[in-house]
């Protein structure tokens, strides 16, 4: 009878080893899980004591890795672009190549600003301007752009990037210079916003964006950036509800769900609008939440990390072959949004670790030494 009691503690014995084997050989983490569990709770300690940069957005995107790696050759982002402004998915689509236009895929004219800003490129920036204009030639009476596909979320995308370039705009040493361009361009965003936050448009915006938590942080910076460039308090409040949606979903180990799932790639793509507000609005009542939410979120992400910089895929919900986007290839990690997530907040909180993050993203994806 003893033998038959020790043998089965023996096979129970051998299973939970089977088992614990089994969970750490699903980690990715640079460090062991309870390593990880403490780190957390250290940091987010710290946080709360440290003062957060009083840099402005156009100073945060000039910080060496941003400036230098994000915006090296504007020219690329352009030559592709119609003479008239089109550009990506829209210029196929004016060709009949493609069955829908996407008002987002103006949004690049973001990049070409911020980063004309910031590298002196006028020609990047009268680009991003063009791209703009496209943009808001296909605008209707009531704020929204005719036939777009995907409207509430392809609309979301380019209002946060027109607002968000004008609000830089503001900041930069050009701010005299452009504007005339930002006072042509505030009273159309400001009604593609208030479109947003019609009625039945924002309930049925809000129910298509539900699986996909970083959408939540991309609608609270497309209204909040609007409100706060117009002064309407309105978009500063459903900013406010998005946001706390996107709060509640965050899962205790720092994952921001997708599709009910984790996903490394989606995840950085909303904590670089969480920063965003952070910058913007600073004083808010909320940031503290999103400031510490970003902080799990970016903790979280370094468990993806593997030793050379590369960011693993394994178990995501969207970009591990799942997906195509809107030019029909399959999705990947976009290496952009992981690099700039790092190096952004390493700016915003003067955290080496952040920092470190990054630099080893660029060694990997920009063989940057």
């Amino acid at each position: 009878m003893k033998k038959q009691y020790l043998a089965a503690w023996l096979v129970l014995l051998l299973l939970l080893m089977t088992k614990t084997t089994m969970v750490f050989a699903k980690q990715h983490s640079n460090y062991p899980n309870r390593q990880f569990e403490v780190g957390l709770r250290t940091e987010q300690s710290n946080l709360s004591q440290r003062q957060l940069s009083q840099k402005t957005d156009f100073e945060h995107e000039s910080t060496d890795l941003i400036a230098n790696v994000l915006y090296p050759r504007l020219s690329a982002l352009y030559k592709s672009m119609m003479l008239n402004g089109a550009n990506g998915t829209n210029v196929r689509w004016l060709r009949n190549q493609a069955r829908h236009w996407y008002i987002e895929d103006q949004r690049t004219g973001e990049e070409l600003i911020i980063g004309g800003l910031i590298k002196n490129d006028q020609q990047a920036i009268e680009a991003g301007f063009k791209m703009f204009d496209w943009g808001f030639a296909h605008q209707v009476g009531d704020g929204s752009f005719f036939m777009t596909g995907d409207r509430f979320h392809s609309t979301s995308f380019f209002v946060e990037s027109v607002a968000r370039s004008l609000l830089v705009i503001q900041q930069s040493p050009y701010a005299e210079k452009y504007a005339d361009q930002v006072a042509k361009y505030k009273p159309l965003v400001h009604r593609a916003a208030r479109w947003m936050i019609k009625p039945n448009i924002w309930k049925i915006g809000i129910g298509r964006n539900k699986p996909y938590t970083h959408r939540r942080y991309l609608v609270a910076t497309a209204l909040g950036f609007t409100g706060k460039l117009t002064g309407d308090q309105e978009l500063i409040e459903y900013a406010h509800k998005s946001i706390e949606d996107g709060l509640s979903l965050q899962r205790p180990d720092g994952v921001n769900p997708e599709k009910n799932g984790h996903d490394s790639s989606y995840q950085m793509v909303g904590v670089i609008s969480a920063q965003r507000w952070v910058t913007y609005f600073p004083q808010d009542e909320i940031t503290p939440k999103v400031v510490a939410m970003i902080n799990k979120s970016l903790l979280w992400e370094q468990t993806r990390m593997l030793p050379s910089g590369e960011i693993s895929t394994e178990d995501n919900t969207r970009t591990a072959g799942q997906e195509k986007g809107r030019s029909g290839k399959l999705k990947s990690i976009d290496r952009k949004s992981a690099l700039h997530a790092f190096a952004y907040w390493a700016s915003v909180t003067g955290n080496q670790q952040w920092e470190e993050s990054a630099r080893k993203i660029a060694r990997f994806y920009y063989k940057i030494p």
